[in-house]
């Protein structure tokens, strides 16, 4: 409203209108209207029709701008709701996509050792200050997880169970320096055990320790479970010799190690609650 008052067609119709209004005037002062020329009035009355007319086109058109950004919202409202119903969409398929991965890895462990008995698991809580990467899983006692049992995925030793409640417990990872697993290298024999230190697990690494120097251990070398102790049981996959150091003493080695398991970002798991070997010494 304010841009139209300052605007050259205001001007003009107020113009127009005074010079209207003094030839009204001069009418009436020398004998009325009708002595003023038709001309006169239709010189000023065309233009006062045509600004009248723009004034009236745009307030119609603003009139219909209002009206299209009304349609527009609800046509953006609507596109929203399909948006928000797709996502949800896309979130339930990506869940289900997930849990016939993790059945279809129960199945294949299972049928490659069928004297497990296992608990599928979803990792619920990592603790963001946990330098060891340790978390909770959403299975306990009711599915039969117990304090000291194997945590593992298909691709190999994850830690173990620990601080069991009735339907979730806490998981050490083998990064952890209190883990230890007895372990052999499974191209020469070698034994060791493994643990982690607060560098390594950094790194996403851990070690095996107390290795023969004449075995001739390797990087590339895989190490896995022994099976002694009966807490886990042999052949379980721990992960891939990176570099091999001689400890001090000069009769043993030291050798890093990169899990299989991507312990940094696990989602599921499987929680070995028996096998045959348990608790064989």
């Amino acid at each position: 409203m304010k841009d139209f008052l300052k605007s050259i067609a205001f001007k003009a119709l107020a113009v127009a209108a005074l010079f209207l209004v003094g030839v009204m005037i001069y009418a009436a002062s020398t004998g009325g209207a009708a002595t003023i020329p038709a001309t006169i009035v239709s010189a000023v009355v065309t233009p006062l029709q045509s600004i009248a007319a723009g004034i009236s086109d745009g307030v119609n058109s603003f009139i219909g701008i209002f009206t299209d950004s009304g349609k527009l919202r609800e046509e953006n409202g609507r596109l929203q709701s399909e948006i928000n119903t797709l996502r949800e969409n896309q979130v339930e398929f990506d869940e289900t996509k997930r849990q016939l991965e993790l059945y279809r890895q129960f199945l294949e462990l299972k049928e490659q050792n069928p004297d497990y008995k296992f608990a599928d698991a979803r990792v619920v809580a990592v603790d963001p200050s946990e330098k060891y990467y340790n978390f909770t899983i959403n299975a306990g006692s009711l599915k039969g997880v117990k304090a000291g049992d194997p945590v593992i995925t298909p691709a190999g030793l994850v830690g173990v169970a620990y601080d069991v409640a009735l339907d979730s417990a806490r998981v050490r990872t083998i990064l952890d320096p209190t883990t230890q697993v007895s372990a052999y290298v499974s191209r020469t024999g070698d034994e060791g055990t493994t643990g982690g230190t607060v560098t390594l697990a950094r790194e996403g690494l851990l070690r095996i320790n107390y290795l023969s120097r004449e075995g001739g251990a390797a990087a590339g070398d895989y190490v896995a479970t022994s099976g002694k102790g009966g807490i886990y049981p042999r052949g379980l996959l721990i992960g891939e010799i990176q570099s091999v150091s001689p400890d001090s003493d000069g009769l043993t080695m030291t050798a890093q190690i990169q899990p299989f398991a991507d312990i940094k970002n696990l989602s599921s798991v499987f929680v070995l609650t028996d096998f045959s070997e348990k608790n064989a010494s």
